[in-house]
């Protein structure tokens, strides 16, 4: 049907109707029309992100190459960024939130699970290697980044407190011992069995970290039962 025809035809309706039915008549067109205003735009929005995802992916996996290529251990702030960005946003909750903004809610969890998956098969690329290739700082790099996108990874938080140990580097691995505890981490058997930490194990520092998050005494007993 021609667009004019139909307007012609609208036209006579209107005039056969009083003014209210006519009005609510124009009223229900206005409302039928910006609803379907409002999704096109939605739809469009929606792409718009998943073709901003994908970029997000290339983008990132650009910079992990780089990072990894110079040890650029100085960009961990970068990577933290990113994640606290997106992590602040997807924590919103989804009840009082409008369509728009739950798809930027959603392009936020998204972009952290790709941010989760990507670093976790660069480690298992660079983890995976002989030994005798095997880059370790760079193992090291991406178990600390893994650390940032997954706070809950205590599987890496382990791993670079064993390695930091073992080079010595007390204060790194201390920092992630507080880490690990403050994300919720209560194994004090697999903590306290860890490889190369014996010397740290028995730091005053750490003591008092296991004091203040576990409430353990000396070595990880409490004074009570002792």
């Amino acid at each position: 049907m021609h667009y004019k025809y139909f307007f012609v035809s609208l036209f006579f309706i209107l005039l056969s109707l009083n003014p209210i039915q006519a009005q609510d008549i124009l009223s229900e067109k206005k409302i039928e029309r910006t609803f379907k205003k409002e999704q096109r735009q939605l739809r469009r929005m929606s792409r718009q992100y998943a073709d901003s995802l994908t970029y997000k992916a290339q983008y990132y996996q650009y910079v992990l190459l780089e990072d990894l290529d110079t040890r650029n251990f100085e960009n961990l702030g970068w990577w933290q960024y990113q994640y606290n960005y997106y992590n602040t946003i997807a924590s919103k909750k989804s009840a009082n939130l409008s369509q728009r903004e739950k798809i930027v809610v959603e392009y936020a969890k998204n972009t952290i699970v790709l941010m989760v998956s990507m670093l976790r098969r660069a480690y298992e690329i660079e983890a995976n290697r002989p030994a005798a290739i095997r880059d370790i700082p760079g193992v090291v790099f991406l178990l600390m980044l893994r650390t940032i996108v997954n706070p809950q990874d205590y599987v890496a938080y382990l791993a670079v407190i064993s390695y930091s140990s073992k080079m010595e580097d007390y204060g790194t691995a201390l920092f992630y011992v507080e880490a690990l505890l403050e994300n919720g981490y209560k194994d004090l058997d697999t903590l306290g069995a860890l490889p190369e930490t014996g010397l740290l194990r028995i730091m005053p520092e750490y003591q008092a970290l296991l004091e203040v998050y576990l409430n353990k005494g000396l070595y990880g007993i409490r004074e009570e039962d002792s």
